[in-house]
């Protein structure tokens, strides 16, 4: 850690630990001072607020979503995106009992406890919300800000190095409402924050696009798949048929609701191994081919039950590629601490996936000649699939094995004509969906370092503005030209992989976009 020499002017009696004075905080500050560009503490331009009475916390009642109100945590801020996924609600009552922290679509919400940092911006989508207490909201929009463009900002790791220099605490890390009014705020100009602020409206959208296709898809599967409601799931004896008896002969192996449920229906089973041409764990890395080569490697951490997410750490290509990710496998973690997460999140790999799965994670590859791959990953989701996919773990630490996998039994309809051409055609749905999450993802990368580019002077304000007159001119000229010089880490960064391969792909999946009409 390098030292820091702090000027008197610089220094407080509020605080002397070392992290109050960090080299990163003064470093940002240092850039951001040299960039010329305005900033005020956030509290001059808006006032932000908490949770309020903890004791409150006590007398929350919990709801479905059909007919509760979304309760924010720090894990559903997925900077600046809500996480859709994952998200609870909390009754009516519970709502407006928690006044103090109501939130409205537009509002921002930062995570200020624990893991400081982590940040949405409420979508229009939902027009009312609620959060917890680990967390604080504030909304300058008022005040003339693009609150995209604010959401944006906070993401920017010059922000981040702001607030976590406000954290403190002896045990778990905290920042408080009055430390928070002086966070910084930048100000450029307003079509520059438009600009910005419309690359993360644009991965709302898209995401909220992905979303709906693949609400469609499980609609679609669902209907097919007899339910799984009124059966007995903590029935423990069992006559097992001899017929799907295999090497295994722990009762675990061989959960009694899912032979209940096998016999009720009058459907094809096949194992998994009947209608796939690939099971298997991935690889670490392998034998390289070329040092240069490098690929993405996915690990537990980039699993989800939608898509892959964030960016795979960068490994070096392997010379054997039958393990690579292709358009339609379905992935899921094989190992983990905590056994239930084992089957929890399925992934879906779309067109643009080409990655190398960790051992980590179980590669499933279809045939699709006799199954599309979405209908099993909907069926493996389900409550049975899920308990299906936790019999085949074994060992001192929870595993699940290839060879468990490919004797699991699926349930498959059949069906004919047109009604089969549609079944199939849901895998070109899920494929289309993995493009717009992909492209979301990419875009709200893109808006932060657009503002890290904005200070570090690789932009100008003008150059945001000028773009902006043109795509409002309908000519994406400026914009391409933006777009095509960011990479992975920033603009023109060399050896790093361009962030937008293809923009042409890009300015489709946008073209085909149904934007909101309150948004247009």
């Amino acid at each position: 850690m390098p030292c820091v020499r702090v000027s008197v002017e610089d220094l407080t009696e509020e605080r002397l630990d070392t992290g109050f004075y960090s080299p990163e905080f003064f470093h940002s500050k240092n850039i951001l001072d040299a960039s010329g560009l305005k900033y005020f503490p956030l509290g001059n331009v808006c006032e932000p607020w908490q949770f309020g009475a903890y004791a409150l916390c006590n007398e929350i009642e919990w709801s479905s979503k059909d007919f509760g109100i979304p309760y924010l945590k720090a894990e559903n801020l997925g900077s600046p995106l809500l996480e859709i996924e994952g998200l609870r609600y909390v009754t009516k009552n519970t709502h407006t009992l928690l006044a103090k922290s109501q939130l409205k679509s537009g509002d921002i919400i930062v995570a200020t406890s624990g893991t400081i940092g982590p940040c949405a911006i409420l979508p229009k989508s939902i027009p009312y919300a609620n959060s917890n207490q680990d967390t604080i909201k504030f909304n300058p929009s008022p005040a003339g800000f693009d609150n995209y463009f604010v959401g944006a900002w906070f993401t920017s790791k010059y922000l981040q190095a702001f607030l976590r220099k406000e954290g403190g605490g002896a045990v778990q890390q905290h920042v408080y409402l009055f430390n928070f009014r002086r966070i910084p705020l930048l100000e450029i100009a307003s079509p520059a924050q438009i600009y910005i602020g419309n690359k993360v409206r644009q991965a709302e959208w898209l995401r909220a696009q992905a979303q709906k296709l693949e609400e469609e898809v499980f609609s679609f599967h669902n209907a097919l798949i007899p339910s799984q409601s009124g059966f007995n799931y903590a029935r423990k004896s069992r006559m097992t048929p001899v017929a799907i008896l295999s090497d295994r002969l722990d009762a675990h192996f061989y959960p009694a609701v899912v032979e209940d449920y096998m016999k009720s229906f009058n459907l094809e089973v096949h194992k998994l191994a009947d209608l796939s041409e690939l099971v298997t764990n991935g690889n670490t890395m392998g034998p390289s081919e070329d040092a240069a080569n490098a690929i993405g490697q996915i690990t537990v951490a980039n699993l989800s039950s939608t898509f892959l997410k964030g960016e795979p750490r960068l490994v070096s290509a392997p010379s054997k590629r039958e393990k690579f990710t292709k358009t339609h496998d379905i992935l899921f973690c094989n190992a983990a601490h905590n056994k239930s997460y084992i089957g929890r999140q399925i992934t879906y790999c779309h067109s643009e996936d080409d990655f190398l799965p960790s051992t980590e994670v179980m590669l499933i590859r279809l045939d699709r000649d006799k199954v599309p791959a979405s209908y099993v990953r909907c069926y493996l989701l389900t409550k049975i699939g899920f308990i299906q996919i936790q019999s085949t773990i074994r060992g001192i630490t929870a595993h699940s094995y290839p060879e468990d996998v490919r004797i699991l039994r699926i349930p498959v309809p059949t069906l004919t004509g047109k009604e089969k051409t549609d079944w199939f055609k849901q895998d070109d749905k899920m494929d289309l969906a993995g493009g717009c999450f992909t492209h979301s993802t990419r875009l709200t990368t893109a808006a932060k370092l657009l503002v890290e580019a904005l200070i570090d002077g690789h932009l100008t304000e003008s150059d945001l503005i000028a773009a902006q007159k043109s795509l409002e001119a309908g000519d994406r000229t400026a914009d391409r030209e933006i777009l095509s010089r960011l990479t992975r880490k920033g603009i023109n960064v060399a050896g790093e992989p361009s962030l937008f391969p293809d923009l042409d792909k890009l300015y489709e999946a946008l073209d085909t976009l149904e934007t909101p009409e309150d948004e247009a």
